[in-house]
């Protein structure tokens, strides 16, 4: 009789199979672990990685936030969360997640630079110079610190000090077409378009395959409301990268505002198929069914939505709306309670090191 493994054994033939990039046998081996050990801090941090990278985000959150429970001070954790939350668009808590590790290690420059572009994103970019600048002095040559402070000035109304950083980005970059996309990505961030589609056409004609050039491109011009352009773009882009979860969410999220929901349902399935655990295409789909007079399956869709994003008050908003229309009358007043108590929130700064 062949003797049983131990935990341990299970554990490092799951943490090869990880960075083999094996999901499957790496899910079963830390999965057996935490059967054997349910606090083993290594099986649940590495299985909230493998969540993550297979694209299901509610999971990998719900694991990470129950190895933090047994580890609260563990920073790679608090680090994997907030990255989580960052790559489902949710600014505000993952925030919350790089101030914490940044309040452990004032000196860990990822999690810091993850904080900025975050206060960037929730319109805090005049709280984030001032630490980008102390970064640049660190790193003069840093690219990642020029993007972020150049974006944080153009959104500070300061283009005149976005410029020589622009323009010393521009000049280490790799080629003339990676250049202006960057530029284009700069543009678009400091929520300056007109700038921004200049730059990405110009990417388009130095090098007319130019990765996410036409991705990029498309939500400028929905940015610029020229949703055939947009459409147009998003299309090109879907056919250049088929694999691409973004085109097909930007088309569908396009579709749907223009009440062109059967349209918008093909390329948010795709979106979804694609990337299944993200709360964009969860909302447009339960928005587009709320249009079709499905307020049962609206329902369904935006609390899955909520669930990944419990701080974007649009998603409570229309989740009210559905759930009225569906004669759920106290469960929409609370919804729309929750609608009220994130904007007022997101009026408030954000703490660091809370």
């Amino acid at each position: 009789m062949v003797p049983e493994e131990t935990p341990e054994v299970v554990f490092h033939k799951a943490a090869s199979a990880l960075a083999a990039r094996d999901y499957q046998a790496a899910e079963k081996g830390f999965a057996a672990v935490l059967k054997k050990q349910p606090a083993h801090i290594g099986a649940l941090g590495n299985l909230g990685v493998v969540y993550s990278r297979t694209q299901r985000s509610a999971r990998a959150i719900e694991t990470y936030r129950r190895a933090l429970r047994l580890s609260p001070g563990d920073v790679a954790l608090r680090l994997n969360l907030g990255l989580v939350h960052f790559k489902q668009e949710n600014y505000q808590l993952a925030a919350t997640q790089f101030s914490r590790v940044v309040a452990k290690q004032p000196d860990q420059r990822q999690a810091r630079e993850l904080l900025e572009t975050c206060q960037i994103h929730l319109g805090e970019a005049r709280l984030a110079i001032s630490t980008l600048e102390s970064l640049r002095k660190s790193d003069p040559n840093g690219a990642g610190v020029l993007y972020l402070l150049s974006i944080a000035y153009l959104k500070n109304q300061q283009p005149e000090k976005a410029k020589p950083l622009l323009d010393e980005m521009m000049l280490t970059a790799l080629s003339p077409a990676r250049a202006h996309f960057l530029l284009g990505k700069a543009y678009y961030d400091g929520a300056r378009f007109g700038e921004s589609q200049e730059a990405f056409l110009k990417v388009l004609e130095l090098e007319p395959t130019f990765p996410n050039a036409q991705l990029e491109l498309g939500k400028v011009y929905v940015s610029l409301r020229e949703p055939e352009k947009a459409r147009a773009a998003f299309l090109k882009a879907m056919e250049s990268n088929p694999q691409d979860s973004e085109a097909p969410y930007f088309l569908g999220s396009l579709l749907v505002n223009e009440g062109r929901v059967e349209e918008a349902l093909v390329s948010l399935a795709r979106a979804e198929q694609l990337k299944p655990d993200f709360w964009g295409t969860l909302y447009y789909l339960g928005k587009a069914k709320l249009q079709m007079k499905k307020p049962a399956e609206a329902v369904s869709l935006l609390q899955r939505a909520a669930e990944l994003n419990r701080e974007e008050d649009a998603i409570y908003y229309q989740l009210a709306q559905a759930l009225r229309a569906s004669g759920r009358q106290a469960e929409a007043r609370r919804a729309m309670e929750r609608v009220n108590k994130l904007k007022a929130k997101k009026r408030a700064p954000i703490l660091r090191g809370s």
